[in-house]
Formats: C-alpha cells, sequence, structure tokens
C-alpha cells in the first residue's frame, strides 16, 4: 500500500468531474485502470492511500495521473478573475486535470459523442470487456481499455453490437490512423495545442468539442477548452446579449483565463452542473451566479468502470 501526499486536492470532486469514464467506488474506494494496471485509491488526511494491480505503477505516475506536480494554487489563482470562476473555485477547490492515456481518452470521447451518460459506461464497458485484456487485484477483476490495434482489426459489425451505432466505423478508423502511423499520439503531446487539436479534427467522429477533451484530459494541453452545453450557458455570464459563436467562445476564454483556461473550463463546467444541488458555501456566497437550465444530453459524465 502506498501513502501518496496529495495537499491541495480533492479526489471525489477531480473523479465526479466528467472527465473519466471507468472510475467506480466500492466499499469506500475508488476502483479504476491508470495506463494498464488497476488503482484502488482513497483520500484520507491529506493523503492518497493507494494500491495497484502492477507493482510498476509507482507514486510519480500516480502523483502525474492525478496532476499533483502541479501548484494547484498557482493555476487557481491565475484563472480566479472574475465572480463566477470565484465562486466555482470556491465550492469545488481541489479538482485537478488529470492525465490521461490520450488514446483512452480519444477513442471514449469518440463513444461519448452526442450521447447520455448511461449509453456511455455501456458502450465503453461492452468494448473493455470485448477487447481488453482482463487484470485481477485482490479478488477484483477488470479489463484494460482495448489497444487501437485490436479495434482496428475489429469488425464494424461488432463494434456496432457494443451498441456504438454510427461511432463504430469512427472508432475503428481513428484506431487504425494510429495502428499505420497516421496519427501519433507521441507527436500530440509533444506539439502546441492548435497542431494537435488540427490533427485530431482530421479524425473522422472529431469535432471541436471532442478534439478540445482529447487535448485537455489526454494530451495536456491545458489552453483547450471544451465547448458543451454546459459551457455555453455558463459563458452567458460574459457574453449576456451578444450572439455567441463557438469561435468567440474560444477566444475569449483563451484571452480571459489565459494558459489554463482548461482548468477554468473544467470548473465552470463541475459548477454549473451543482447549481441547483450544491448550497454556497465559503467565501463568495451569495455573489452572483449565472442560472443555468439542465441541458437532457451532453458530457454529463459520472464515474464508472467496466468491472465484473
Amino acid at each position: 500500500m502506498l501513502t501518496i501526499p496529495a495537499a491541495d486536492f480533492s479526489l471525489k470532486e477531480t473523479l465526479e468531474s466528467g472527465q473519466a469514464f471507468r472510475w467506480t467506488q466500492h466499499d469506500g474506494w475508488c476502483y479504476g485502470f491508470v495506463d494498464s494496471a488497476i488503482l484502488k485509491v482513497k483520500q484520507v488526511d491529506g493523503h492518497l492511500l493507494c494500491d495497484s494491480s502492477d507493482a510498476s505503477l509507482g507514486p510519480d505516475r500516480i502523483r502525474r495521473y492525478f496532476g499533483l506536480d502541479l501548484t494547484l494554487s498557482d493555476i487557481l489563482s491565475s484563472i480566479d478573475v472574475d465572480v463566477q470562476i470565484h465562486e466555482a473555485i470556491v465550492r469545488h477547490r481541489g479538482l485537478r486535470v488529470l492525465r490521461q492515456d490520450a488514446w483512452e481518452t480519444l477513442a471514449s470521447f469518440i463513444c461519448a459523442s452526442f450521447n447520455n451518460i448511461k449509453r456511455i459506461e455501456g458502450m465503453i464497458e461492452r468494448l473493455c470487456q470485448a477487447y481488453g485484456e482482463p487484470v485481477s487485484m485482490n479478488g477484483c477483476r477488470g479489463f484494460q481499455f482495448p489497444r487501437p490495434d485490436v479495434i482496428a482489426a475489429a469488425s464494424e459489425r461488432a463494434l456496432r453490437a457494443m451498441g456504438l451505432g454510427y461511432r463504430a466505423p469512427y472508432l475503428r478508423a481513428t484506431a487504425r490512423l494510429i495502428v499505420e502511423g497516421r496519427l501519433s499520439l507521441a507527436q500530440l503531446q509533444a506539439v502546441d495545442y492548435d497542431a494537435a487539436k488540427t490533427a485530431l479534427l482530421g479524425c473522422d467522429g472529431v469535432g471541436d468539442k471532442v478534439a478540445d477533451c482529447v487535448a485537455l484530459f489526454g494530451c495536456q494541453k491545458y489552453e483547450a477548452f471544451p465547448i458543451d452545453v454546459w459551457i455555453e450557458r455558463a459563458m452567458r455570464y460574459y457574453f449576456r446579449h451578444r450572439r455567441m459563436t463557438r469561435a468567440r467562445l474560444h477566444r475569449y476564454a483563451r484571452r480571459h483565463f489565459g494558459p489554463y483556461a482548461g482548468y477554468a473550463q473544467q470548473y465552470l463546467y463541475h459548477y454549473v452542473r451543482h447549481l441547483r444541488s450544491t448550497p454556497p458555501s465559503g467565501p463568495g456566497h451569495g455573489r452572483a451566479t449565472v442560472v443555468v437550465p439542465a441541458p437532457t444530453g451532453g458530457r454529463d459524465v459520472a464515474p464508472h468502470g467496466a468491472w465484473s
């Protein structure tokens, strides 16, 4: 069992903020995959208690996965530039952007496109169980996310049977791009945000929102600002009665929030989803906020895992 210092971090806020699809909870522990290993983790008194199916999954990788190597206070100070984002920070302090596997993030958000939470969970669970390698730890059995070559070799019909529908050929084509070397995941990590997003937009089934989600959650491009129905509603705070377009929202966000606009997006996204259910607390209580009607779909993602 590893004990990892985790100051200025909330495991709950982070895992429940719509970044990842394969985390689940049982008996007070969170279970998920980091790389190809099962990670069992809980937060106790400013520390993470961790156990893993793979002894090579060490504290440095776990810290990086949860973004604990970054100084959160500096990031939040840089984006705390208006009343709305201040209230989001007050309510959800400790939320960090995960460093996830680029392929899993890309494949998962292709599946998530124009979908609801239950179907997203079901799709990814079925994909993992059908095509991923099984992993066991202390009586817990899970499945690794399928490799690109495995998905590339699968038939479109089989993928459709997993519930992917029209997304099946998109996922298969993207896997083939990676297998054939026409899309380099390592290169996505190395280039700047604009170049990474351009490359991602060249994948079938990847539009503006999916490209930004992958850039932020899978490639650590912290200026990426994914825009979905929740963020559009949050951005009305800034645009009031002015016309909003995706291009204008992107330009404004990068200018207003700076190089960590992606962190601002994640706090705003988590904040507006909880406006109706979470009472104000701490500094900023009673400040003006934007009233957000609940959309019926979009990236309303809660933790879930492919376990059996």
